[in-house]
Parts: C-alpha cells; sequence; structure tokens
C-alpha cells in the first residue's frame, strides 16, 4: 500500500488538504527518463511556440488564482494578500520569459561570416547560439508557495530555455503544488506538446533529494532554499560519473549599514523600516536585513532605543513548519547566551508554530564570541552590530558573500570604498532602502558570492533563463543544416550579431 503524507496548518499545528501519495524510487526514476525521452520535443520548439506554452500556464495559472491562495493560505499560514500577490509574481514572471523568448533573444545568436583575410590567420564560418541542457530537476522553496515553487521563476526559465522539468514539491504546501501542476499540465497538452516535460514529485523521505540529483538524465539543478541542502546537492552533483551544475540559492545575512549621517536625519523612521524588513514574513525572506550596523555612538544608541520601543509592541505570524520554528527556538537560545549579547523581544506568539521576535544587539569587538551571530537564521530575528563608523569597512571586509546588501547615508556622504567593498560580496546594492523587496526585472539579479550561491548566476529576472542553456558553435555549415537562428535567411526575424553588428537582415 502507497504511503501518504498530509500538510500542517502553521497556524494550528494540525493536518490540512488531502492525502499526497509518496514517490518512490521506480516512479521518480519512471517519470525522468520519460522526461528525458521528450527532451526534443520541447527543445524544438521555435520562439512562437515556446511562448505560446508560457503564455498558457500562466494563463492556467491564473484562472485558479482564487482557490491557489486559499489553499496556499491554509498550508503556510501566509496572508491572503501575500499568496493572491505571489499568484500573480507568478504569472508575471511566466509571462516575462514568454516575451523574451518570442524575440528569439534568449538564443543569443551570433555570426562570424568566413573571411580569408581575418588575422592572424583566415577565419572560417562560424555561427553560436544558445542550446537547452536537457532535463532539469528543481526543488520548491518553502517560503515561496508559489513564485519559488512548482511553476516558479527557476520552472518558468528551465521551461523558457527549453528543458523538461522534474520538480521536488516542498512537503510544507502539497496540495498547493499539486494545484499548480495540474494547471501546468493542463497547459502543456492544450499546446500539443507531451505532458511528460514536465513531472512533479511529491514525498518527504529526504532519499527523493538524492534520487533526482544522481539521475543520469538530470543534466542541472535549480535549488531555493537552505545552505543544508543546497550544499549536499552540490555534493551529490559532483560524485555522479558526470558531474552537473547546481544553482542553489541559499540564503544570506544581507547587511545594511546606517552612516551617522543618515540617522541624523531621521533615525526613528529608520529604526521601524529596518525592523519591518526584519519582520516582513515573519523574517522568512532570504533578503531579510540579517545583519544591522550602526555607529557605536549616542547616535546609535538612540536607533537602539527606537528599535526596542517598536520591537516591543510586535507580533509575527508563525513559522512555515515545524522544524524551521524549532531551529529557529534552538538558535535564538543559543544566542542568547552568548557574553555581551543584548536580547531585545517582541510579543510571542503561543499559537501553532509560532515564535517570539527577538532582536540580538553587540559591539563589533564582542561579534566573536559567538559564531551564530554571522550566520543566518530563518525566522523573526537580526543581529544589531555596534561599531565606531571608521570601521563600518573592516566589518564589511569580514562577512562572506551575500544575496544583497544596503547602505543609508546622507545624499552628499562619500561611502564609496564600503559600496566597492560590498560590490564584491553581494549581487544587489541598494541604496537608502531595504533588501526584501526582490522586483522580477530584465535587470535583477538574485544571487552573491559563496555561500549566498552556488554560483555567479541569478535566480530572478530574465537572465536566470542563461543557467539551463549552453552555447554550441557550427563551424562551416551548408545553411540548411544549422538551426533556423543562424539560418542565412533568419527564418525567426530575430535580431542577431553578425560580424560584430546587431542586425535582423538575412544574410545575402
Amino acid at each position: 500500500m502507497s504511503k501518504t503524507f498530509t500538510a500542517v496548518n502553521p497556524a494550528t499545528g494540525q493536518s490540512v488538504g488531502s492525502a499526497i501519495t509518496e514517490w518512490d524510487f521506480d516512479l521518480t526514476s519512471a517519470a525522468i527518463k520519460s522526461a528525458e525521452k521528450v527532451k526534443s520535443k520541447l527543445a524544438g520548439t521555435n520562439p512562437t511556440q515556446r511562448a505560446a506554452l508560457l503564455n498558457a500556464i500562466a494563463n492556467e495559472i491564473e484562472a485558479q488564482k482564487e482557490k491557489l491562495a486559499e489553499i496556499s493560505h491554509l498550508e503556510t499560514a501566509l496572508p491572503m494578500a501575500r499568496v493572491s500577490g505571489e499568484v500573480m509574481r507568478t504569472v508575471i514572471q511566466i509571462r516575462a520569459f514568454a516575451e523574451l523568448v518570442k524575440t528569439g533573444a534568449h538564443l543569443l545568436p551570433i555570426i562570424d561570416l568566413a573571411d580569408l583575410n581575418y588575422l592572424p590567420v583566415a577565419r572560417p564560418d562560424l555561427r553560436k547560439s544558445q542550446q537547452p541542457l536537457g532535463v532539469v530537476a528543481i526543488f520548491a522553496a518553502s517560503n515561496f508557495p508559489l513564485a519559488f515553487s512548482v511553476a516558479g521563476g527557476d520552472t518558468a526559465s528551465a521551461l523558457a530555455a527549453g528543458c523538461p522539468v522534474v520538480v521536488k514539491a516542498h512537503p510544507s504546501h502539497p496540495n498547493t503544488c499539486q494545484m499548480v501542476y495540474e494547471a501546468v499540465i493542463k497547459a502543456i497538452t492544450s499546446q500539443g506538446l507531451p505532458k511528460e516535460i514536465f513531472t512533479l514529485v511529491q514525498g518527504v523521505n529526504p532519499e527523493i533529494t538524492h534520487w533526482l540529483a544522481k539521475a543520469p538524465e538530470i543534466t542541472a539543478v535549480g535549488f531555493t532554499g537552505s545552505g543544508l541542502v543546497g550544499k549536499l546537492l552540490i555534493k551529490l552533483s559532483q560524485e555522479r560519473e558526470v558531474p552537473i551544475p547546481v544553482y542553489a540559492e541559499m540564503g544570506s545575512l544581507n547587511p545594511v549599514f546606517f552612516t551617522p549621517t543618515s540617522l541624523v536625519e531621521k533615525s526613528e523612521e529608520l529604526a521601524k523600516a529596518a525592523m519591518d524588513s526584519a519582520l516582513l514574513a515573519s523574517g522568512q525572506f532570504c533578503t531579510k536585513p540579517g545583519i544591522i550596523v550602526v555607529p557605536n555612538d549616542s547616535l546609535g544608541d538612540k536607533f537602539i532605543e527606537q528599535v526596542e520601543a517598536y520591537i516591543s509592541g510586535q507580533k509575527v505570524g508563525p513559522l512555515l513548519n515545524k522544524g524551521i520554528a524549532s531551529r529557529f527556538i534552538e538558535a535564538i537560545s543559543s544566542i542568547s547566551k552568548a557574553k555581551a549579547v543584548r536580547v531585545i523581544t517582541g510579543v510571542n506568539n503561543p499559537e501553532g508554530f509560532g515564535v517570539t521576535p527577538s532582536i540580538f544587539v553587540v559591539d563589533w569587538k564582542d561579534v566573536n564570541n559567538h559564531d551564530d551571530l554571522l550566520e543566518e537564521h530563518f525566522g523573526p530575528t537580526s543581529v544589531i552590530i555596534r561599531a565606531p563608523f571608521d570601521q563600518f569597512l573592516t566589518v564589511a571586509k569580514a562577512m562572506s558573500g551575500q544575496l544583497a546588501s544596503a547602505i543609508h547615508a546622507g545624499s552628499n556622504e562619500d561611502v564609496t570604498a564600503l559600496v566597492n567593498q560590498l560590490s564584491q560580496l553581494a549581487g544587489r546594492l541598494i541604496w537608502n532602502g531595504f533588501p526584501t523587496s526582490v522586483s522580477v526585472t530584465a535587470a535583477q539579479n538574485h544571487g552573491g558570492q559563496w555561500p549566498a550561491s552556488s554560483s555567479h548566476t541569478t535566480s530572478v529576472g530574465l537572465d536566470a533563463l542563461y543557467r539551463f542553456v549552453r552555447p554550441v558553435v557550427y563551424q562551416n555549415f551548408p545553411d540548411k543544416q544549422l538551426p533556423a537562428e543562424l539560418q542565412n535567411g533568419n527564418p525567426y526575424g530575430i535580431e542577431r550579431v553578425i560580424n560584430g553588428e546587431r542586425s535582423n537582415k538575412v544574410i545575402n
């Protein structure tokens, strides 16, 4: 008899939704092999067909937006406004990829025509474009039940690249995952494509991670989640007979620096905004400001007093699952015992997987007394570090890789050295703002130096597609044997780079 499991409502600690069947090794392996067999069907779609598929997926998800928000709310206890907005973010980012592939720009076609006079030696006819990697394994995130889940940015970018996808559903919201999966399958079949190009694997068995990462048919992994699992995926991928890339976004501290000038101008406003950012979604964003650096003078002391006054009345929603709540409580308890660490607490939430907001204050010279102070803790917490302003650069140099970092400074204040240092660590820098808002645009980057990410790539924005393609060069090929985007007649009518110049013209 097949094993089943159910989701648990974080607000009550009680089971919710339908029982979900646990996948075993044989079922998982068969699905991966089926995806590999039909990969050419998706890879062979032209820009118009690929865009139509993505738009069909977006339309089917949007058609279920009320039901998706309801079941997601029950499984995550996230506010209805949040999950409703996340449905539309999911839809919008899929449509953004559709617009990209419709233009053919994702193919990055570059043509260098043969030139006998080219130096230092004659140049052959060289034509390059991007080709899909193959079957991709995606792992749904716990904290974004839609936008980083079954049809989230990782999946959308892989499908846009022309790769079949096998998604590991997150066990914290399996019914949400199932509903999205059914919408995607409906869209795929409506476009005349085989449903095997998209598979949802359900289960709580940790071995599923191993099965996906080790399957020889899998050519890349997309992951958003903890450093522990991300590093495991990297290890598994490198132990394979044929190693594969793992694009893991594993969270970070996202340090925010406040100069004395910024605090002179609006200290109370910044204290409230910093805490709102740290506690947003109960502190369960990978872009949460986990480190806040203030001067160790009267301005910094005033800021901390304002933080304490504000936090004392703050209560947050429950954490997403029992495991996250347990790890948070354990970490907070441990840090609270560290030498020279002051604890500022908010209002306890005793229901379900509720916890107490906890902000720590420590002088920079005492940070080394507890290693956990410079580690990410998933939940409503942040560490305020007091340091002399002339040591802010030293603090920044002690930081590891980050997804994002922010600086609050006066309009005429020169913090160039600090900006330059943070640019070596973070994938996104924010001026006079906070890192928790991540716009889904072509210019966005959501990735940073290790250990925030496993590579220099982004998991948000249109460039996420390029994780799942590889460049292929065709040398001296007859025109009819070339991919359409490289043929002389330019049948897609797309822009190409020909001998260094951008053009959508045919080659005579």
